[in-house]
Order: structure tokens, then C-alpha cells, then sequence
């Protein structure tokens, strides 16, 4: 059923916010990357419902990205600037390490 779909989507998100903290508490910079180069389809328009956990009632509709598990993600428009966005992501996580 789709309430069932929904609460997998949610353990399997909060299974991957777990590891994604544990791998950065190790000190292992993680960047999910998402090429967006459609901007009919952006995954930046995509919309989720979130369902009451006891009622499967719909709550509300948020931006897919709200919850997105990964707290360091690029939006890649134009895959030409990969390069770039890279070593700008690497040079954000060096000085945040140099900081701490």
C-alpha cells in the first residue's frame, strides 16, 4: 500500500541520515552530487506528501529536498562546471576542517 511505501522511504531516509553522519564523524567528506539539466523535471520542483504515522492521514506536501538525507549536495545545472563545483565543494569541507 502506499502507506507502507511511505514509511519504508522514511526508515530508509533516516537509516541513510545515520550513516551519512557517522561517515563524516570518521572525517570522509561525502558531496551528493544531482545533475539537473532539465529544468521541465528539476528535482528541485519534486514534491512528497508526509503521511501521520498512526492514521496514514496526509499531513502535508513538502519540497523533496527538505528531507533529502544528505546534508552536503551540489544541484549540478550544467554538467561543464563539474570541475569546478568539485573543487569549490573540497575547498568548503577544508576550511570547515581547518576551523574546527
Amino acid at each position: 500500500s502506499g502507506i507502507n511505501a511511505e514509511y519504508e522511504a522514511v526508515v530508509s531516509t533516516q537509516s541513510t541520515g545515520k550513516a551519512v553522519k557517522e561517515i563524516w564523524d570518521a572525517g570522509i567528506l561525502v558531496v551528493f552530487l544531482i545533475i539537473d539539466n532539465n529544468p521541465k523535471d528539476s528535482i528541485l520542483d519534486v514534491r512528497t506528501p508526509v503521511f501521520d504515522p498512526a492514521t496514514g492521514k496526509l499531513l502535508r506536501i513538502e519540497s523533496y529536498m527538505e528531507t533529502f538525507p544528505f546534508p552536503y549536495y551540489v544541484v549540478l545545472r550544467d554538467p561543464t562546471e563539474l570541475p569546478t563545483t568539485l573543487a569549490d565543494a573540497l575547498r568548503q569541507w577544508i576550511e570547515m576542517i581547518a576551523s574546527q
